[in-house]
C-alpha cells in the first residue's frame, strides 16, 4: 500500500481553450510531454485486467521520457492494482478528478461534497427509490449494504446513482440540476439515463488534469489523453490530442481528435506506438 502524505498546493489553472496542435494528416505539431489514460473501457479490458502488450507500451512511453498519468473514476484503492501490474511510480487522478495523487503516493489535491449536498443527494435518492454507491476518503459504499449516507461523517468525493428504473433516475437528475450545486456525469442517452455520477462544483477529469500538468510545467498542448466515456469528454477536449476508444460512443468519439482501435484490441498500445514513431520521425 501507497503512504499517504497530505499537503496544500496552489494552483493556477489555464482555463482558455486550447488549439489542437494537429496536422491535416493527423500528425502532432508539437512534441507530448504527458499521456493521460483512462482505465476502465481504455487501458483495461472487458474483465478489468491489464493486457501485456498495453503494460509494455506504457513502460515504453515512460522510458521514452513522457510522464504518464492514470485518469480513472474509481477510488484509489481500485487504481493501485493497476500501478502494481505496471511496476511504475505515476501519479494517479482518482474519482472522476475529485483526488490527485503525486507519484509518491501523496495528496495533492482533494474536493469533497459540502455536507449539505451530501444529504440532498441522500433524500433524492430516498425519494426516487434510487441506489447509490459513495466514493469517499475512507472508502467506497453501497445503499446495498445499508450503508446510509447521512449517517456518515467521511469526507465524500462523489457518489454513483443507480436505478434500472429510468424515470426515476432522471427525476433524481433534474432535481439535482435544479440545485446548481454539484456536477452531474450521466451516463447513457438523456432520456434513458443508466448511471449518475455526483461530485463536486468545478470538478472533472479536466480540471484535475489541469492542476496536476501546472504542477509539472505542462502545458495542455503538450498532453494526450486517452478515454471511452462521457466522463472523459472533458479530459479529451482539454488536452492537445484527445484520443477516444473505438469502443466508445458516438459523443465521446466527437470530442476526440483521433480514435484508437477498441480497447480488446490492444487499442491503448497500438496508438501509444503510433504516437513514439511520430516522436522519433
Amino acid at each position: 500500500m501507497l503512504a499517504t502524505h497530505i499537503y496544500v498546493m496552489v494552483f493556477h489553472i489555464n482555463i482558455t481553450p486550447v488549439i489542437k496542435r494537429i496536422d491535416k494528416g493527423g500528425r502532432m505539431r508539437m512534441s507530448l510531454k504527458m499521456i493521460a489514460l483512462d482505465l476502465d473501457g481504455t487501458l483495461l479490458d472487458r474483465d478489468g485486467s491489464l493486457s501485456d502488450e498495453n503494460a509494455e507500451w506504457v513502460r515504453k512511453a515512460q522510458a521514452s521520457g513522457m510522464n504518464v498519468v492514470l485518469v480513472s473514476g474509481r477510488h484509489r484503492m481500485r487504481m493501485i492494482p493497476v500501478i502494481e501490474k505496471l511496476d511504475l511510480r505515476l501519479p494517479l487522478i482518482s474519482a472522476n478528478g475529485c483526488e490527485i495523487w503525486d507519484a509518491d503516493g501523496r495528496l495533492m489535491n482533494r474536493s469533497v461534497l459540502p455536507w449539505k449536498d451530501v444529504e440532498t443527494v441522500n433524500l433524492f435518492a430516498f425519494q426516487h427509490n434510487v441506489r447509490y454507491r459513495a466514493y469517499c476518503a475512507e472508502g467506497v459504499f453501497d445503499s446495498e449494504n445499508n450503508h446510509h449516507l447521512a449517517q456518515m461523517d467521511y469526507s465524500w468525493l462523489k457518489v454513483l446513482l443507480k436505478s434500472d428504473d429510468t424515470r426515476s433516475l432522471s427525476d433524481a437528475r433534474d432535481r439535482l440540476q435544479a440545485t446548481n450545486r454539484v456536477e452531474l456525469i450521466v451516463y447513457g442517452s438523456p432520456e434513458a439515463p443508466r448511471q449518475i455520477d455526483v461530485q463536486p462544483k468545478g470538478t472533472g477529469k479536466a480540471s484535475a488534469l489541469a492542476k496536476l500538468c501546472d504542477k509539472l510545467g505542462i502545458r495542455r498542448e503538450e498532453v494526450a489523453a486517452f478515454g471511452d466515456d462521457r466522463n472523459d469528454i472533458d479530459m479529451l477536449r482539454w488536452a492537445g490530442l484527445g484520443v477516444a476508444m473505438g469502443n466508445a460512443p458516438d459523443d465521446v468519439k466527437a470530442a476526440a481528435d483521433w480514435l484508437a482501435p477498441h480497447h480488446h484490441d490492444a487499442g491503448v498500445a497500438r496508438t501509444i506506438a503510433r504516437l513514439l514513431r511520430q516522436a522519433s520521425a
